[in-house]
């Protein structure tokens, strides 16, 4: 039995030298070789995994980061940051057409001089709106009436030229009268004169509306007027309408167009902010899948080799535990 014994062990030390030489057939004799081996291997197995909160920051800032640092090989890698460049592309394209556009509706109201025909057949030289006009107007209509809307607070037009100037001349009816078509054809007679051959100043015909047409009533609120000229001066026209001033109307439909292009600015906004939340959660999924095919090791190992106690061969188990 003991010679069965003795064999087994022999056995076993001889296994032990032959793996050890094949060990060294393979990676070579140089036991500085085999220590960086065995380092190299120590590292890959404790820096195999990725940490997914890391992951999910770095594409929450700049999208396809996160996935770059899990897995550079996986297709969202790319994909995230070619829809970011697509999306700042198209959100500087319709932003740059609403600042062109802004450009083109403010120098069409009032930073180009137009030639504009009276009805006499001559013209002039004017800006299509001028806050002058607007301002004679404005004291005529808070003349007419002591105890109507028409007075000092109802008229707060931007003496400079800012956005609520360009807001206001198109959005509020009130403010129409500083543009040359409204103000010569309803303000003026055909030659363009403010004053008659006698040489009282020219007013609009007004007509009253609103609430009531009593005198006096705080509710009244003049609505329209007659043409001074031309072939429909019966027929009044009202001043909340685009027919008073069709240069009102070129002007709207451009701030429109312009509202247009800064409101789609606002789409590539919002699909900058989900393409960061989405290559925030696909980094996620794809740290989880390369941590899925990642070797685990819990730092506990098993060992068995064979020793020499006191002369004798003897097989030993042991156990390595790394930290």
């Amino acid at each position: 039995m003991r010679k069965i014994l003795l064999c087994v062990l022999l056995v076993s030390f001889l296994g032990s030298l032959v793996a050890q030489a094949k060990e060294d057939w393979i990676w070579g004799d140089d036991d500085q070789a085999e220590e960086e081996a065995l380092d190299k291997d120590f590292i890959t197995i404790n820096y195999a995994k990725k940490n997914a909160h890391l992951a999910m920051v770095m594409s929450a800032l700049v999208p396809g980061a996160g996935q770059f640092y899990a897995d550079k090989s996986a297709f969202t890698t790319y994909i995230f940051p070619a829809i970011e460049i697509g999306l700042i592309a198209g959100l500087f394209v319709y932003q740059k057409q609403g600042n062109d556009k802004t450009k083109d509706f403010e120098r069409y109201a009032n930073q180009e001089l137009i030639t504009y025909e009276l009805g006499d057949g001559s013209s002039i030289e004017t800006y299509r709106y001028a806050r002058d006009r607007q301002h004679r107007i404005e004291e005529i209509l808070k003349g007419l009436n002591p105890v109507d809307i028409y007075e000092e607070s109802y008229f707060r037009l931007d003496a400079h030229d800012c956005q609520h100037f360009y807001e206001d001349i198109g959005k509020y009816p009130h403010y129409v009268f500083g543009w040359a078509d409204w103000y010569y054809t309803f303000a003026t007679d055909a030659s363009g004169n403010i004053v008659d051959e006698n040489g009282d100043p020219i007013t609009p015909i007004w007509y009253p509306g609103g609430h009531s047409e009593e005198p006096f009533d705080p509710n009244w609120k003049w609505r329209g007027n007659y043409p001074l000229w031309g072939d429909n001066i019966g027929v009044p026209v009202e001043n909340d309408t685009h027919a008073s001033s069709r240069m009102r109307e070129t002007y709207v439909n451009m701030r429109n167009e312009a509202k247009d292009a800064y409101a789609k600015t606002n789409y590539f906004k919002f699909g900058l902010v989900f393409n960061h939340i989405g290559a925030a959660i696909d980094a996620v999924r794809v740290t989880r899948k390369v941590n899925r095919g990642a070797i685990s090791d819990s730092g506990i190992r098993m060992q068995y080799y064979t020793a020499v106690r006191d002369q004798n061969l003897t097989p030993t188990l042991g156990f390595n535990w790394k930290f």
